[in-house]
């Protein structure tokens, strides 16, 4: 472990490290040029101890990885975190969430505000995993437009979603929605409805004249550092089957706000990607980030790094230079290990590998 951490400070503390990109930087850096830290399941609350043990009593290794949580979105992004990743789930006429079974078993108090009201709804596992620090996307999405307002210099915050369905979970509880066009027409609304157009990075923009969105990433499209401050840009993190369905005919997102997890790297909407493993993705990950693309992926997964203090999952991610890494660990969980992971002297950006 001596020689993990030597490692990374050796990785910190290189040219690329000695600069904060906020909240200036040198000229002509894109923001495909930056690497920063966001946060993984970003609204999620802890689960209670007497639910946790219901939960163990069926399968210790759910009760394992299901065993984190973050501080609320606002302090996240104090402590520089500049990627959200936010889970939705489909609620047209409400209160479809608003009585979930766990919290009805353990007798845990639950705060249903909001989630009566029509709209997409957040949580990670319904009836199972349901407390959240922003029970609505449009709360949500309200916490970071107000923290950006109040911080207009920083660099483009990445708000990736995945679009929940399945289930039930539980005896006794409810099925997650499915998707189809009408349910991501209204998707598209909620995101619009809080960040203009001037405050949104949208395909629309990295394509520019090209054919294709993909032509216009290759090419250098994705804004300048510079252009983007203050501002935000969608991804939907989902598998191929749910992104055609997200498109709408639309094979370069043409009209659409949010980018799609590209299904390869030679499809006509490829832009952006989620890579989530560093050590088995590494290469495909650099030469994805060389091209033009931006990347996502994760520094750590299911707690286990964080129970066992290893940085050599992180140490690929920083190398592999994806712009954006991912953690549920921004600060210590401390009965564990002094695992955690942030850039060096409190930087929210620097220039990547």
């Amino acid at each position: 472990m001596k020689r993990a951490c030597l490692l990374f400070l050796t990785l910190l503390a290189g040219p690329a490290a000695a600069q904060s990109l906020e909240p200036t930087a040198s000229a002509g850096l894109k923001m495909t040029d930056i690497q920063t830290i966001g946060t993984h399941n970003s609204y999620k609350v802890a689960i209670p101890p007497q639910e946790l043990a219901m939960i163990r009593s069926r399968s210790e290794e759910s009760a394992k990885s299901l065993d984190y949580s973050h501080l609320p979105l606002a302090q996240q992004l104090d402590l520089g975190m500049r990627q959200l990743e936010i889970d939705v789930l489909y609620d047209p006429e409400g209160a479809r969430y608003a009585a979930p079974v766990l919290p009805k078993m353990s007798g845990q108090p639950y705060n249903a505000t909001g989630m009566d009201a029509p709209g997409y709804k957040v949580l990670h596992i319904p009836d199972v995993d349901v407390r959240s620090h922003c029970a609505t996307l449009i709360r949500c999405l309200e916490i970071v437009r107000n923290w950006s307002d109040a911080h207009p210099r920083h660099v483009p915050i990445l708000i990736m979603m995945n679009a929940k369905d399945g289930g039930p979970n539980v005896p006794g509880g409810v099925k997650a929605l499915d998707y189809d066009a009408k349910a991501f027409d209204a998707l598209d609304a909620e995101i619009r409805s809080v960040f203009g157009p001037d405050r949104l990075i949208a395909p629309d923009e990295v394509r520019g004249g090209h054919k294709s969105l993909r032509e216009g990433a290759l090419a250098g499209g994705w804004p300048s550092l510079e252009a983007a401050r203050g501002k935000v840009f969608f991804a939907l993190d989902e598998n191929p089957k749910k992104v055609d369905i997200y498109m709408r005919g639309h094979a370069s997102l043409e009209g659409l706000p949010v980018f799609v997890n590209s299904v390869g790297e030679d499809a006509a909407h490829a832009a952006y990607f989620t890579m989530n493993d560093p050590v088995k993705q590494f290469d495909r990950i650099r030469a994805a980030v060389k091209a033009g693309f931006i990347v996502r992926t994760r520094a750590d997964d299911s707690t286990t790094e964080a129970r066992t203090n290893h940085l050599s999952r992180f140490e690929k991610a920083l190398a592999s230079g994806a712009q954006y890494i991912s953690t549920d660990y921004p600060t210590p969980r401390s009965e564990w290990s002094p695992y955690s992971v942030r850039l060096p002297d409190g930087q929210a950006a620097r220039k990547r590998p």
